[in-house]
């Protein structure tokens, strides 16, 4: 039996500051996708302990704290520093599906959201959010959403296109694609090793 991916909600997280540098407002509650995807990301990779509470001190120390969430730019390479993972960034949602499929590594999603003028509703954000992409099953993509409560996926425009698996969303990657249109994909892997 498969285990459980390590899973953390942005909103349990409110009492951990995350100040913005422009006017000190934040948490990880409001503002904590990126570094809660992260910690996620180091947890379930790499087997070993980045809890929320310290990766928002880490974005913090590092300077990927922007005024408003993150700037992964910045984050995804110092994370992959500290803790010994290559790391790169496409806007190319087929190279980061590809990279899934073939076990490379796992993949933090930057999110739109909804997008008024052509009418699309967001599936895993109604605004800029971020996502841990953990694999793939045929042309599905499991994913970790910080923001994930029961009902989420429950709404009108995004009722019947995630299934949840326990905490694990499943949906068709032409979804995510869709979702991250013209946003980056941050590819993270093990330099020289085999596909996990």
């Amino acid at each position: 039996m498969k285990s459980e991916p390590v899973f953390y909600c942005q909103l349990d997280y409110e009492s951990v500051p995350f100040p913005s540098p422009k006017n000190g407002f934040g948490n990880l509650a409001n503002n904590g996708c990126g570094p809660i995807s992260c910690a996620m990301l180091i947890e379930n990779m790499l087997h070993v302990p980045f809890p929320p509470e310290e990766a928002a001190r880490f974005f913090l120390a590092c300077g990927a704290r922007a005024d408003v969430g993150t700037n992964l730019y910045i984050g995804a390479k110092a994370v992959a520093e500290r803790f010994g993972l290559a790391v790169r960034d496409t806007e190319e949602a087929q190279e980061a599906f590809a990279f899934l499929r073939d076990g490379r590594g796992m993949v933090v999603a930057n999110t739109y959201g909804d997008r008024p003028e052509d009418g699309y509703i967001g599936v895993f954000s109604d605004s800029g959010h971020y996502i841990l992409l953990i694999g793939v099953e045929g042309e599905k993509v499991r994913v970790l959403d910080p923001m994930y409560r029961p009902g989420r996926f429950d709404v009108p425009g995004r009722a019947g296109k995630v299934r949840m698996e326990g905490n694990v969303a499943v949906a068709d990657f032409s979804i995510v694609a869709s979702d991250c249109r013209n946003r980056p994909f941050f590819l993270f892997e093990r330099p020289n090793q085999e596909a996990l």
